[in-house]
C-alpha cells in the first residue's frame, strides 16, 4: 500500500513541477476518442466499443474544466434461455455526459500527461440475468463518477493525439432480486485526435 501511495505522490509532484513551468496563456481543448469499454471486475466479462468527446478551458497553471460525453455498447457472457430455446449475451450499455476537471503537467512539452475526475449523468440500458437466469433488458438514470488519466502527444503546435484510460463507477446500474445496484467499475481505454487553441 505504501508503494502505491508513493507512486501517486511522485506522479503528482511531477505534474505539479510541469505546471509550475507553465506560461500565462489560457487555452481551450477539444478531443475525440474511440476505443474499448471493459468490464474487468465482474463475472460477466463484458467488453465493447466506446466513443467520447471532451471540450474544456484550461488556466495557465494547467487546471481545466470541461464538458465530457461518452457512450459504449458491450457484449459479455452468454446465457441460455431454456423457455425460448435461444441464447443471448449480457450487455452493459450506457451513454453519459457531465463535467470533468483535469490537471495537466508539462503542458508545453511534446508529451503532456494529465489526471482528471469526472461527475456525470448516465443513462444505462443493461441486459443482465434475473433471479431465474433469464436475460432482462432494463433502463436506469444515475449519477456516476470516474477517475481518468492520460497523455497528449503534440504532433504540431495545435494538434495531436490523446490516449486515456479511466475507471468509472455507476455508469451502469441493474436490478437483481428487487435490489438496484451499480455494476462493477468499468475500465475504458480511448485514443483519438485532440486540438488546442
Amino acid at each position: 500500500m505504501r508503494r502505491v501511495s508513493r507512486r501517486w505522490a511522485l506522479a503528482g509532484m511531477l505534474l505539479w513541477a510541469g505546471a509550475a513551468q507553465a506560461d500565462d496563456e489560457w487555452r481551450g481543448y477539444l478531443s475525440l476518442g474511440a476505443g474499448m469499454a471493459l468490464d474487468r471486475l465482474s463475472e460477466w466479462n463484458a467488453k465493447g466499443a466506446a466513443i467520447n468527446m471532451y471540450f474544456g478551458v484550461e488556466t495557465p497553471m494547467g487546471l481545466s474544466l470541461g464538458i465530457y460525453g461518452e457512450a459504449a455498447k458491450t457484449w459479455g457472457q452468454e446465457f441460455q434461455d431454456l423457455q425460448q430455446h435461444s441464447s443471448d449475451r449480457v450487455h452493459l450499455d450506457y451513454q453519459q455526459y457531465g463535467l470533468e476537471a483535469r490537471f495537466r503537467g508539462f503542458r508545453d512539452r511534446m508529451i503532456s500527461p494529465w489526471i482528471a475526475v469526472r461527475l456525470a449523468r448516465s443513462a444505462s440500458q443493461p441486459q443482465t440475468p434475473n433471479e431465474l437466469g433469464q436475460l432482462v433488458r432494463q433502463e436506469f438514470q444515475s449519477m456516476s463518477v470516474a477517475v481518468r488519466g492520460g497523455f497528449d502527444v503534440w504532433l504540431g503546435e495545435n494538434w495531436g493525439v490523446t490516449g486515456a484510460s479511466s475507471w468509472q463507477w455507476c455508469d451502469v446500474r441493474y436490478e437483481q432480486s428487487a435490489v438496484r445496484q451499480c455494476a462493477k467499475p468499468i475500465n475504458s481505454i480511448l485514443v483519438g485526435p485532440t486540438l488546442r487553441f
